[in-house]
C-alpha cells in the first residue's frame, strides 16, 4: 500500500519522497517503541493501534499533531477516528483506517434478517432449532456491549483521564441503578442458554469451524472473519448491527467498542526527519490513499470523502456495511479502556453467563468493580 501511494504521489509530483519500509504489526510497533524509541533504524514515522497512543504520550514519545496539521485531520476525518487519537484536547496522530471493532455475523440459510434484529430472538431460534450462537461475553472486549447501550448507561459511561499528577483516573457510571437493571436482565437472559449450550464462547477457530459444520447460526465477531466465513457457507453468509435486547417492552441496542489504526510521528527524531514524517503521514492518510488501502487490503475508510466515494461504497464488503452501522453504536476505546480495565471487563461478564456474584447483589457486585477501577492509579 505505501510503495503505490507514494509511487503514484512521486509520479504526479515535482518533490520526490524516498522511503525506507521496515515491516511490523500495528500491535506491536508503539509497544516496541514504548521500550525504547531510539532502537536501532528506528522510525520517524509509524502505525499502530490507537490504543498504544496513552501509554507513547506518558513516555513523551509521540508528537502531538498542531495547528493547521490538525485543522485538516479534524476536517477530513470521521469524529470516532479523530478521537481515538485524541488525548485531553491534543490530537496525536494521523488515522487511517476505522475497522477495529465488531458487529454481527449470521447463516442467513438458517435465521432471517428480521430475526437476528433482537438478540432475545437470536437465542429463542437457535435454541429451538438445536443449533448455537456464539459471543465471547466473559472478555472484557465485549462484556461491555450491554451496558455501554446508548438506552442504558450509553457509549460514555466509561472513560479515563490523566489527571496533574500524570496518573490514570476511571470514571464511571456502570454501577448506577440502569446498569444494575440492565446487568440483572442480561445475567437472566444468558444464563439459562449459557447451561444448555445454546450459547456458546469461544475464539475465531470455534466461530469458523460452527459455520462449517452450520452448527453456529450467528456469531459476534469482526471483518477479519469474512474470508474464512465465505469459504465455509459462500452466498449464505451475511452481517449486520448488532442487535437490541429488550426490558420491560423498551429497545436497548448493544453497542461496541470501536478503534482506528494510526500513523504516529517518533518525538524522540531529529526534526527536520519529524516535518518530512508529517508530510508523508498526510499523504498516506488522504483520500485517495485510504482508497487504495481499501482496494489492496479491503480497510475501511475513516476519510469521510473516501468513505462516501462509489470505488467504496459500491463495493464494500459485507462485514464492512454492518462494521458501518454498527459504529453508530460505538465507544471510543483509546478513551475507554486501557490496561486495569480488562480484568474487570472479564468478571462482569463472566458473571453474565453463569450468574455467580458470590453472594453479592448485582448492585453490590458491579460497586466493587467499578470502586476498583476508580481507584487512582498508583
Amino acid at each position: 500500500v505505501i510503495k503505490a501511494v507514494i509511487d503514484e504521489y512521486n509520479a504526479a509530483h515535482s518533490s520526490k519522497y524516498t522511503f525506507k519500509f521496515t515491516a511490523i504489526s500495528e500491535a506491536d510497533a508503539g509497544t516496541t517503541l514504548a521500550n525504547d524509541p531510539t532502537v536501532k533504524g528506528a522510525p520517524a514515522l509509524f502505525l499502530c493501534a490507537d490504543d498504544q497512543i496513552s501509554t507513547l504520550q506518558s513516555k513523551n514519545i509521540v508528537a502531538e499533531i498542531k495547528n493547521a496539521r490538525k485543522d485538516r485531520v479534524v476536517a477530513s476525518t470521521t469524529e470516532v477516528a479523530v478521537a481515538g487519537a485524541t488525548l485531553d484536547g491534543k490530537l496525536y496522530g494521523y488515522p487511517v483506517t476505522s475497522d477495529n471493532g465488531y458487529f454481527l455475523w449470521y447463516d442467513k440459510s438458517q435465521i432471517s434478517a428480521d430475526q437476528v434484529t433482537t438478540l432475545e430472538s437470536i437465542l429463542a431460534v437457535a435454541a429451538e432449532k438445536g443449533k448455537t450462537f456464539l459471543m465471547d461475553v466473559p472478555n472484557g472486549w465485549y462484556a461491555n456491549s450491554f451496558i455501554m447501550s446508548p438506552q442504558a448507561c450509553g457509549v460514555n459511561s466509561l472513560y479515563w483521564s490523566t489527571n496533574t499528577d500524570g496518573q490514570k483516573v476511571y470514571t464511571s457510571t456502570w454501577d448506577s441503578e440502569i446498569g444494575v437493571k440492565v446487568s440483572e436482565y442480561i445475567a437472566g437472559l444468558l444464563t439459562p442458554y449459557y447451561a444448555d449450550g445454546t450459547l456458546k464462547i469461544g475464539s475465531n477457530e470455534v466461530i469458523q469451524a460452527g459455520f462449517a459444520d452450520r452448527s453456529l447460526i450467528a456469531a459476534v465477531s469482526g471483518t477479519w472473519m469474512e474470508n474464512l466465513l465465505v469459504a465455509e457457507i459462500g452466498a449464505d453468509l451475511a452481517a449486520d448491527k448488532l442487535p437490541e435486547y429488550h426490558i420491560d417492552g423498551k429497545a436497548y441496542q448493544m453497542a461496541s467498542f470501536g478503534g482506528s489504526k494510526v500513523y504516529c510521528i517518533n518525538k524522540t527524531r531529529p526534526v527536520e526527519e519529524q516535518i518530512v514524517a508529517a508530510e508523508i503521514a498526510e499523504i498516506l492518510t488522504g483520500k485517495e490513499a485510504q482508497l487504495k488501502r481499501f482496494e489492496i487490503r479491503a480497510s475501511l475508510p475513516c476519510n469521510k470523502e473516501a468513505a462516501a466515494d462509489p470505488r467504496y461504497t459500491e463495493n464494500v464488503s459485507i462485514g464492512g456495511a454492518a462494521f458501518v452501522k454498527q459504529a453508530a453504536f460505538a465507544c471510543v476505546q483509546s478513551q475507554t479502556a486501557e490496561d486495569r480495565y480488562w480484568d474487570i471487563g472479564k468478571a462482569i461478564g463472566q458473571a453474565y453467563i453463569d450468574s455467580n456474584l458470590n453472594g453479592e447483589t448485582w448492585a453490590q457486585f458491579l460497586k466493587g468493580q467499578m470502586d476498583t477501577l476508580r481507584k487512582t492509579q498508583i
